[in-house]
């Protein structure tokens, strides 16, 4: 997916400047050619904070203003003064260009910028998606609010952001799905990080995105993020399917109550069993992703088992598995500082366990990783989708013509060649063409409600994205990039041109 943040800020740079961005997720850095350039930002979330950190040290050598923003840097600044000019904290509407400006008429630019005020999210200005490398993308992210009125206490969202959602009008959107459909993109993002925080606005949204893809003679499809409270709405459901949203991701976290109650998520304990909700949005024809967390205060060894039959009880076949991080300027950090649980020697859980040791949760950890995304257990849980909403096939085919479903079969007999040399090049080909067997028997069981071939192509593409990243949590370095150990008190964040992985 493309960095949406990057798209973004680059709207905001004053037109007689020329802009480029680089993302490698798509292609290497060439350090050399980036002499050309006056200014040049790096971005990325924690889970790029080493690779940000050797982009910046690698680029101190040049003559350009190096600038840094985004998430990490706004949690943890302290790690970015030595190794950059210019630190841009938070939100940049404002900041950005007023930085631009004054850097180019040559007057003096602050190294730290943080604006007074949340950005009206009214007067935010159609990202750049002409500059997206074309033929590189298959989904392109569009953001309709920013900030979220639940109180999990590890999330870093409410102190950003805000906990009163602020919204664009649904002009706006339109006009950025416009302007992606016109440079060819077919899959839109919704980036929100709780698209329903404000439920009044996103289903006023949702009547005019059906209007407009009423009009088209193709129609976007989309992925958005939202609360489990969904399931709770009939109504938002029936817009969000009518509006060809296919899938939504949903912070499930944990099965165990006590859990959700510690980190104050209540939405996922109030009402009926999170599967219960689960398969009721399901049903209506929406997939499900999942974010799961270990590590939590009420959690003990057991919960690792728990965690691995909830997730194949779910039916959920995307889903990330984290470990707690307690992150600067969140309830959750603020409260383990205080209780003295802090602690950074180990870089992987930088937070000392209540109910079992370190070496206990990183073990039980990666076993279960290593669990939910063996292939057996990824296809049992496709397969148990699939039996439960047999009608996403059904409403799958009808909206494709015949041309459409050719063009789609040829694709995916090409995708398929590229994944059989990804397995050759592992040296497990013959392992998973066993695999595929048992997989191919499966789903002709299925009848009338069996993947297409396309289908089974991308779900299997899935499943080695997933298999291969499991290997990189079981064996990787940590490196030595930590936490500091007070919350950040201020500081700078922001940047258009450089990004390394991850998603908005």
């Amino acid at each position: 997916m493309a960095n949406g943040p990057l798209l973004a800020v680059a709207a905001l740079v004053p037109a007689e400047h020329d802009v480029v961005i680089l993302d490698e997720n798509i292609e290497q850095i060439d350090f050399e050619s980036l002499k050309r350039f006056d200014v040049i930002g790096v971005t990325g979330m924690i889970v790029q904070a080493n690779r940000m950190i050797e982009i910046l040290t690698e680029l101190r050598n040049l003559a350009a203003t190096l600038v840094v923003g985004g998430p990490y840097v706004t949690l943890c600044e302290q790690l970015f003064e030595e190794i950059s000019d210019v630190c841009f904290i938070g939100e940049a509407e404002q900041t950005w260009p007023a930085f631009l400006t004054a850097l180019a008429r040559g007057e003096q630019v602050a190294n730290r910028y943080e604006q007074d005020e949340k950005t009206d999210m009214t007067r935010v200005p159609v990202p750049r998606f002409d500059l997206l490398k074309p033929g590189r993308y298959a989904t392109v992210p569009v953001q309709f609010s920013r900030g979220c009125p639940f109180l999990c206490e590890f999330c870093d969202i409410i102190t950003i952001f805000g906990r009163r959602p602020r919204v664009k009008r649904p002009e706006q959107v339109i006009a950025e799905l416009e302007a992606l459909a016109a440079q060819g993109f077919a899959n839109c993002f919704l980036v929100d990080d709780n698209f329903i925080g404000n439920k009044v606005e996103a289903k006023r949204l949702l009547r005019k995105i059906i209007e407009w893809q009423q009009s088209r003679p193709t129609r976007i499809r989309f992925t958005t993020e939202a609360s489990i409270n969904l399931a709770n709405d009939p109504e938002l459901i029936d817009l969000l399917v009518r509006a060809n949203f296919a899938s939504v991701l949903i912070g499930i976290e944990t099965p165990r109550e006590a859990s959700l109650t510690e980190t104050r998520k209540h939405q996922n304990v109030h009402g009926d069993s999170l599967l219960d909700k689960v398969s009721r949005i399901r049903a209506a024809g929406l997939e499900i992703a999942g974010g799961f967390i270990v590590g939590f205060d009420h959690d003990d060894e057991k919960i690792f088992d728990e965690q691995f039959a909830f997730i194949q009880a779910s039916g959920i076949a995307h889903l990330s598995i984290g470990l707690l991080q307690p992150l600067p300027t969140t309830p959750l950090y603020d409260r383990l500082l205080r209780e003295g649980r802090l602690d950074f020697s180990d870089p992987e859980v930088n937070f000392i366990p209540k109910l079992m040791t370190r070496e206990q949760l990183k073990l039980g950890f990666h076993k279960l990783v290593g669990q939910v995304f063996a292939a057996e257990a990824y296809f049992d849980r496709v397969f148990a989708a699939r039996r439960a909403n047999p009608r996403h096939a059904i409403i799958s085919s009808n909206q494709r013509g015949i041309r459409a479903q050719a063009r789609s079969f040829a694709g995916a007999v090409i995708r398929a060649t590229m994944l059989g040399w990804a397995f050759a090049q592992a040296g497990e080909l013959r392992m998973h063409l066993r695999a595929a067997r048992k997989v191919l028997r499966r789903n002709a069981a299925l009848g009338k409600s069996r993947l297409s071939f396309a289908e089974l192509v991308t779900f299997s593409i899935w499943y080695w994205h997933f298999a291969c990243v499991t290997e990189q949590i079981r064996g990787t370095d940590f490196g030595t990039v930590r936490h500091p150990t007070r919350p950040p008190q201020s500081l700078t964040t922001r940047a258009p041109q450089l990004s390394h992985g991850g998603s908005a």
